[in-house]
């Protein structure tokens, strides 16, 4: 998980001059920003990214699957069938 900081974030700026005392090269672009919370991991290889799964999909699937165990219990049969793409 990426760690979000909500310290402000100091850019150099390159080739400006200091509104006041006129140096050169001595200037910070200030960025304040409060990140909105993001829960999430990520490989460092390939980048690929995930969510947390939302808590009311994983209570209605596993309500689902608990649906379909009972009607295989009430006619007899039971197992999974998954079909591979």
């Amino acid at each position: 998980m990426r760690y979000q900081s909500s310290s402000p974030k100091r850019r150099f700026l390159a080739g400006v001059h200091c509104p006041k005392c006129q140096e050169m090269d001595a200037v910070v672009q200030v960025n304040i920003v409060t990140p909105a919370p993001d829960e999430y991991i990520e490989c460092t290889q390939c980048g690929h990214t995930e969510h947390r799964p939302n808590p009311d999909a994983i209570s209605a699937k596993n309500h689902l699957e608990d649906q379909i165990a009972r009607d295989a219990m009430a006619t007899g049969t039971s197992g999974t069938v998954k079909f591979k793409p």
